[in-house]
């Protein structure tokens, strides 16, 4: 038995400074003996013809200026060595790898820990059960789970590469990651322990209190809080959802943008926005979409389609949406009601759609303007509409249809039932052209009156009763004899070419709607 405490002989570890790529013209690298500091006791020990020397106690050994402690070890004439009990290995002080077994070729620089496995670095913690290190490359390696902690996050994997001189870690099949705040999980990560960003590299998500993350590319800093996230990239928050093909996200500002192919959701609503970018400020408490902007209203029979060139929601405190703002050119198409404006308000809480500067809407034949127009819908169904300023009510003659019969007014207001409308109040300076025609199509005349205010009720989508109020002044003119410059009341419009007849028609750019008449 030889005592072992002042020899001298091999052992392991550089585990540092060798640089990760060497050039194709560079001389090889002399191979390094592992240098025995010191063991409390040290006996020959033929294992298997190795000739191996067992050292047993306090063992302390170095290679390269790495350091290598452990209970106990057997080193082998071929610069090799096995370590067993409280196996330590700091490296260059930058890194520190602890396990219960080790065995560590000198010549190939091939370390290999086993058993309650843990390695240390300025910031995080890796923790396994079995870990391969080249120091040649720097690059650790376990295949059969880790988990990895740092100051606020603690990550796990099946497997995982760990780049010591890039202080960053690749964690493959079924990724965890817990964080106070979240919870993400992923096929595969790329997390940088200096910084704490984690990198998405395929399908990935992020699980808060009040959010929930989607994307199958991207990054997220865990320590700004502030994300990018592509291929097929999604947020969802209380009661909105935001997607599109990148978008990124500021937690802590509360700001998020989203680019290309984008959809903002009011789930609470049944409201969809589409566009190419979106932004959104949640202290603020607004987000608006531009670029070919849409907003959907889904209903299962009658959905209403929307386009303007910027669309932007209101929310309140609690990120419940109040009201949708469209401008400027807006234009909308529902299968009962069509129309267009230069803007338009949506009321969330009192489902009322406000149209301003020269609106103009269309009810199955119907063609109506004004210099405001308020639809008041219940339950995704029109209910009642009020028309301010300059109303023009004009259909075409079912007969003839170079007449229009013509409804004008100060202010007007409709009542609908099932969608369609049933009366209709006309205030102030009322005036109406209507043509007559027997059963048999013959021709009457132009009815024409005048009263303070008139009120219509209409069935099957025909006028039924005419009722005028306050001294009206009626004028039947034969068909035959009518002026051509009387048949139009003032204010004339009739833009059939304006109206979208289907959704995509929303899109179709039309001159500006000019309020003056038409003759």
């Amino acid at each position: 038995m030889i005592n072992l405490i002042k020899i001298s002989l091999v052992l392991l570890w550089f585990f540092a400074a060798s640089p990760a790529f060497a050039q194709a013209d560079k001389e090889p690298e002399e191979v390094k003996k592992i240098n025995l500091h010191h063991a409390d006791l040290g006996v020959f020990d033929n294992i298997a013809g190795n000739n191996a020397q067992r050292l047993i106690g306090n063992v302390d050994a170095e290679h390269d200026g790495s350091v290598l402690l452990c209970d106990s070890a057997y080193l082998y004439p071929n610069n090799s060595i096995d370590a067993f009990g409280n196996v330590h290995i700091n490296i260059n002080d930058s890194l520190d790898m602890y396990g219960d077994r080790l065995y560590y070729d000198g010549n190939t620089k091939m370390a290999e820990f086993h058993d309650n496995v843990k390695m240390v670095d300025r910031k995080a913690t890796l923790y396994t059960d079995e870990l391969i290190f080249d120091r040649n490359s720097g690059i650790g390696r376990y295949f059969v789970w880790g988990r990895i902690e740092d100051s606020v996050n603690v990550l796990t994997s099946k497997k995982g590469y760990y780049y010591s001189r890039i202080e960053t870690v690749y964690f493959k099949d079924s990724v965890v990651v817990v964080n106070p705040d979240y919870i993400m999980r992923s096929d595969t990560l790329k997390y940088q322990t200096q910084s704490e960003r984690v990198y998405f590299i395929g399908p990935s998500t992020i699980t808060g209190d009040s959010s929930y993350l989607y994307a199958e590319n991207g990054f997220y800093d865990t320590q700004t809080k502030i994300s990018r996230l592509s291929i097929n990239a999604f947020i969802q928050n209380k009661s909105n959802t935001l997607s599109g093909d990148s978008i990124y996200n500021n937690k802590e500002l509360g700001l998020a943008k989203a680019w290309r192919n984008v959809v903002m959701t009011d789930t609470a609503n049944d409201v969809v926005i589409t566009g190419e970018y979106a932004f959104y400020n949640k202290s603020a408490q607004y987000a608006y979409v531009v670029d070919s902007a849409q907003a959907i209203f889904v209903d299962e029979t009658d959905s209403l389609y929307l386009h303007a060139d910027t669309l932007m929601m209101l929310f309140d405190t609690l990120e419940k949406p109040t009201h949708l703002l469209a401008y400027y050119k807006m234009k909308f198409f529902k299968k009962q009601v069509q129309g267009l404006a230069d803007s338009l308000v949506y009321s969330f809480n009192d489902s009322i759609l406000a149209l301003f500067h020269n609106p103009m809407l269309w009810f199955e034949e119907n063609q109506i303007s004004s210099k405001r127009i308020d639809l008041i819908t219940r339950n995704q169904e029109l209910d009642s509409a009020a028309f301010q300023g300059n109303v023009f009510l004009v259909s075409q003659d079912t007969i003839e249809p170079k007449f229009y019969n013509q409804v004008s007014g100060q202010n007007m207001f409709a009542w609908f039932v099932e969608s369609e409308m049933r009366k209709i109040s006309v205030r102030d300076k009322s005036e109406s052209i209507y043509f007559l025609w027997e059963d048999d199509g013959t021709p009457i005349g132009m009815n024409t009156i005048r009263a303070k205010d008139m009120l219509i009720f209409m069935k099957n989508r025909q006028l039924e009763t005419v009722t005028y109020i306050e001294k009206p002044i009626a004028n039947v003119t034969p068909t035959h004899l009518v002026n051509p410059m009387d048949e139009k009341l003032k204010g004339f419009i009739w833009k059939p070419q304006w109206r979208p007849m289907k959704p995509a028609d929303i899109f179709i750019r039309i001159e500006e709607p000019e309020s003056g008449s038409e003759k």
